[in-house]
């Protein structure tokens, strides 16, 4: 049957869509941002009547030596004064608590998301990249969230009130301060493009710092061993040096940008001075006037530079949320087919027929015979049996175990289980049911236990003691100071290979699963440790089927069937004593292996 899912499938959205995936996320919290928005509109109303009450001052109270109004005027420009300042606090504490809580949401929904996809995906992203995303990106979505909105509203209505107070008081000395206006907006349109452009590369450039750093440390023993810290450093110093750039050259479109900005906001200040002066000297304004106007001219620069600082953080979040929305877009390259059934109580029995797969992206049909891992598989595992596969590296073994569990989709032939196609089962279920041990078993950061209980998260302490025990790594465990809340470190590092690996077969049979894949568990490990979990495994192979791939030739000697692979081929089949009285493949690599 035909593998059609591995294609990766990714949908372009529109400006709207984006928008409107974007303000899904204030939904949950409204409550918060009407908090917020209504703040902001407050301040806005308070700090456009700051200059009329001042006005009132120098046009009322002071001609006519008016001190009771005086007085009431000043008290209204200090009770002004503290609502501002009690709007501003509510937009600081509660706006960005809307910016964290969105940035949590999103985070889980990213999060839950990679959780989804195939591994194909995994395959052909950096897990810098992802990290980059999962962090830093939404952390700057959040900013924007948060800020957007209410620096929009607030120079808004600062905008629009000052100017239309302005126009009420003197009409030809507001319109006289609209001249630099058209230059403003210039200037940040000349430079809004270089701007959003420097801030992608910037967040590309972030990503490979992450993916280095990772890379490195993760591979911190090879890096020593090897002596190649020099050679690591200069790859690190690469990246940071196109970082640098990186940075250096969007700084450069934004020093442009706030320099003429600022020039324009500090002429129009004298602006208002100037173009007052001439109109009180020519009678067509007074001095109360002037004094108001150059007032407004502060709240008329501040919400400009509301503007400014709202242009660039709204770059900066707009490319975050593309590249976030670029995750999320992202389709399972297997997903259940339409009318998937569960796979309820198995028997074990695995058929592969004619079955013919390449690695997305690696060749295939049309690509040349040569670029197939897999060229018309015949395998069978017959419930509660051992099977073997053998061959040389790059054969296909792990291959023919990763579509078991369909982690990856065959391109033609057959793959069943119990009869039933592996793809007309819903992978939740298909999975339950497999227990694959690596040769390099991953741990997670936590304890003993804790990894234990990953087969099983609702285990009792009882059960995870038991397959502690089923697993030869009970008395062990027991022995350390902590027992089984021992951390283990990141990937296990604090535990030796063997136990490691008893721990992940620990895990497999807290899990219980009726198939059981074994790839190269043993071939890493020193004789004493592979005789432990050579008994491990043959406790929990007991009445199970069971896929053993296998380096050493000596650990499949006692296997019901032994497949050999070669270049991605079955060239021959059969039990131990039928392989090696053909005198074929098999008793070549047995005869150099074992002599």
């Amino acid at each position: 049957m035909s593998g059609a899912g591995n294609e990766q499938k990714t949908v372009k959205l529109s400006a709207g869509q984006k928008l409107r995936r974007f303000v899904a996320y204030y939904r949950p919290h409204g409550w918060l941002f009407v908090l917020d928005m209504g703040s902001a509109l407050a301040q806005a109303g308070f700090t456009i009547l700051l200059p009329l009450v001042t006005y009132r001052v120098f046009d009322e109270a002071l001609p006519e030596r008016n001190w009771t109004l005086l007085w009431w005027l000043l008290a209204a420009l200090l009770v002004l004064a503290a609502l501002t300042a009690a709007g501003d606090f509510i937009s600081t504490r509660w706006g960005h608590v809307l910016g964290v809580r969105m940035e949590a949401d999103m985070r889980a929904d990213l999060f839950r998301h990679l959780q989804k996809l195939s591994f194909g995906y995994f395959d052909r992203t950096k897990t810098g990249h992802l990290m980059s995303r999962i962090s830093n990106d939404l952390t700057q979505i959040a900013e924007a969230a948060h800020h957007g909105p209410e620096d929009l509203l607030i120079a808004s209505i600062t905008l629009i009130g000052a100017f239309g107070t302005m126009f009420y008081l003197n009409w030809k000395l507001a319109l006289i301060t609209l001249i630099p206006l058209p230059f403003v907006v210039l200037w940040g349109v000349i430079f809004r493009r270089r701007m959003h452009e420097g801030f992608q590369r910037v967040r590309i450039e972030v990503a490979e710092i992450n993916s280095r750093v990772e890379n490195s440390i993760q591979g911190i023993r090879e890096v020593k061993s090897f002596t190649n810290e020099p050679y690591e450093f200069e790859r690190f110093v690469e990246v940071n040096r196109n970082f640098r750039l990186a940075r250096e050259n969007v700084y450069g479109a934004m020093a442009n940008f706030h320099t003429g900005i600022s020039f324009l906001m500090q002429c129009y200040s004298l602006l208002f001075i100037g173009a007052g002066a001439v109109l009180v000297f020519r009678g067509n304004a007074d001095l109360a006037e002037v004094i108001t106007f150059f007032m407004y001219s502060r709240y008329i620069v501040m919400p400009i530079f509301r503007m400014v600082a709202f242009v660039e953080q709204f770059l900066q979040g707009i490319t975050a949320f593309e590249r976030f929305l670029e995750v999320m877009q992202e389709s399972p390259e297997i997903v259940d087919r339409p009318g998937a059934r569960p796979l309820t109580s198995p028997r074990g029995e695995v058929k592969f027929r004619g079955v013919n797969f390449h690695y997305p992206g690696r060749g295939g049909e049309g690509e040349g015979e040569e670029e197939w891992r897999l060229q018309n598989i015949e395998l069978e595992a017959p419930a509660g049996k051992l099977v073997a596969l053998v061959g040389e590296s790059g054969a296909g073994k792990s291959t023919i175990a990763a579509l078991i569990p369909r982690f990856y989709e065959i391109d033609s032939g057959s793959l069943t289980i119990d009869g039933q196609e592996v793809s007309e089962l819903t992978q939740r279920s298909l999975r339950q049911n497999i227990g694959i041990v690596q040769q390099s078993p991953f741990l997670f950061d936590g304890t003993i236990g804790e990894n234990i209980r990953f087969g099983k998260p609702e285990a009792t302490d009882e059960e995870v003691a038991a397959a502690a025990r089923a697993a030869n790594i009970y008395d062990y465990i027991v022995s350390l100071p902590e027992g089984f809340d021992t951390l283990v470190g990141e990937r296990g590092v604090r535990l030796s290979g063997g136990q490691r690996q008893r721990i992940s077969i620990a895990r497999v049979f807290l899990k219980n699963p009726p198939i059981l894949i074994f790839d190269e568990a043993t071939s890493a490990l020193d004789n004493q440790s592979e005789a432990l979990i050579q008994q491990s495994m043959a406790e929990l192979c007991r009445n199970r089927t069971t896929i053993l791939i296998a380096h050493r030739l000596s650990t499949v000697r006692h296997a019901d069937l032994i497949y050999c692979l070669r270049g991605g081929k079955v060239v021959e089949h059969g039990t131990f004593e039928e392989l090696m009285a053909k005198k074929g493949y098999y008793y070549e690599l047995h005869t150099m292996q074992v002599g």
